[in-house]
């Protein structure tokens, strides 16, 4: 593997000095030099790195000579706002307490690379004591080279940089030499969720696991949101979490579950090829889930405070314009009764792991939190209509069976999952108060689709016209 390290240095001589040592690590490495403040911040925009090597003491931009360590301390707080995961080595000519303290502040203790021991993502160095700099520097570049190591098997997936990294970094940590890579669907978080299968050096499998891979204040959610709500729920159904990387990926982090062998198909894929056995994980997957709404009372909330778990008040009045939704806004003032729990908040059919007996694990905890407890079932049958899956397209539902959404039988006219469909309202209809709860549900999740560029906006604005139908039969 080869380190990419940025030098943010204005000083020709200790330029030189860093080039060498760089150059002697002991690994491969790609060095991008910098001379001031604007260089650095463009450089942290647009690049990945492993290592940032600081001197505070720099000029805002080339050709200036407004040496100040006020713009070095500019680029620190950069590195960690857009690159949290990168380590940083700062290089300081005139140290004192109460200019490194704030500094020292954002230093943390990690096993970056899965060396099997904890080094500082901060560390300071006087420039009078720059002959230190190789062992730091060579310590860096051998962890990274030492990645290699392992061998990705990635199916032809294209990793990026930072998804290669805390691949490996897992792997290793769990001591495999071999890690395949296969994609798990594909949500819109913008995270990257991955399927992981380890061997160790005898090519036993040590483990199967599910990653996913994001930003990582986005990781940092979940794994939040994994120990408040997910560890309250039955562990057979939801996979226990292994480890969460917050370094050594740049601005990536990763959250590694275990994964029960034989879940080897999506609820898409089941429903596709068998609707009585996609049917059955639907119900194994509302029992997995009952946790979060069992002994719930009711409440009482206007549709805007549902919606609003979803999509803000200001994406909505947009949404509302943008389609031509002049209902909207009188529709949402209306109040009903709703049991108020925690759901998913995302229960597409790519989120569901299906075994052959119709047992299920639910993965991606990104938007776990409260909700009415109708919208998980509502939004997994709808998915089925609106998000890229192996029965989607033009068939089913027209615009006409789309209509009648509220009138099942009507509704599943030519149907190429019926099963999947009948269980999915069924759980639905079990978790709701009454059939405005159910029509509520459906407006939240149509209007949070249409956000996205690739779903059928004609196919939504039919389904708006089934959930009216279902809010006029109460």
């Amino acid at each position: 593997m080869t380190a990419h390290i940025l030098v943010v240095e204005d000083d020709e001589a200790y330029i030189a000095e860093l080039t060498r040592m760089i150059g002697e690590a002991g690994g491969p490495t790609i060095p991008t030099f910098v001379t001031n403040r604007d260089d650095a911040v463009a450089k942290l925009e647009s690049g990945f790195f492993d290592f940032a090597i600081l001197d505070l003491k720099i000029p805002t931009a080339t050709g200036t000579t407004d040496f100040d360590t006020e713009h070095g301390k500019y680029v620190f707080h950069h590195v960690r706002k857009v690159s949290p995961g990168t380590k940083i080595l700062v290089l300081t000519g005139s140290p004192s307490d109460d200019f490194i303290a704030p500094l020292l502040a954002q230093k943390h203790d990690a096993d970056i690379w899965s060396e099997g021991a904890k080094v500082d993502t901060v560390e300071f160095l006087k420039k009078i004591e720059i002959d230190q700099a190789p062992e730091r520097i060579s310590r860096v570049v051998s962890a990274i080279h030492a990645l290699s190591d392992i061998e990705l098997q990635t199916n032809g997936l294209n990793l990026s940089t930072g998804e290669d990294r805390l691949v490996r970094i897992f792997a290793k940590h769990f001591k495999a030499l071999t890690c395949s890579v296969y994609p798990i669907g594909a949500g819109k978080s913008g995270a990257r969720p991955l399927r992981l299968q380890m061997f160790d050096q005898t090519g036993a499998l040590i483990r199967e696991v599910v990653a996913k891979l994001g930003d990582l204040p986005k990781m940092q959610d979940e794994d939040a949101r994994y120990d408040e709500h997910v560890v309250l729920l039955d562990g057979a159904a939801t996979p226990r979490k292994m480890k969460l990387l917050e370094f050594g990926a740049g601005f990536m982090a990763g959250l590694f579950y275990q994964l029960a062998s034989g879940h080897d198909a999506s609820m898409f894929q089941a429903m596709a090829e068998e609707d009585v056995l996609a049917a059955k994980a639907v119900a194994a997957t509302a029992d997995a889930l009952a946790g979060w709404s069992n002994g719930k009372n009711q409440e009482r909330r206007s549709i805007a405070s549902i919606r609003a778990q979803w999509v803000s008040d200001e994406r909505a009045a947009g949404l509302h314009a943008k389609f031509g939704l002049e209902w909207a806004a009188e529709f949402e003032s209306r109040e009903i009764q709703t049991r108020w729990c925690c759901v998913h908040g995302d229960l597409h059919g790519e989120n569901i792991l299906v075994a052959r007996d119709g047992s299920v694990l639910v993965i991606d905890y990104g938007d776990v939190g409260p909700g009415s407890a109708a919208y998980d079932p509502v939004s997994l049958e709808l998915s089925a209509v609106l998000q890229a899956n192996p029965t989607l397209g033009p068939a089913w539902p027209t615009a006409d069976a789309c209509r009648k959404w509220h009138d099942l039988d009507a509704y599943l006219a030519d149907c190429p999952m019926p099963e999947f469909i009948r269980a999915c309202r069924a759980w639905s209809e079990k978790l709701t108060v009454g059939r405005r709860e159910l029509a509520a549900c459906a407006y939240c999740y149509l209007l949070r689709q249409l956000k996205y560029d690739d779903t059928d906006k004609d196919r939504i604005l039919a389904l708006f016209e089934g959930v009216h139908a279902c809010w006029a039969t109460t």
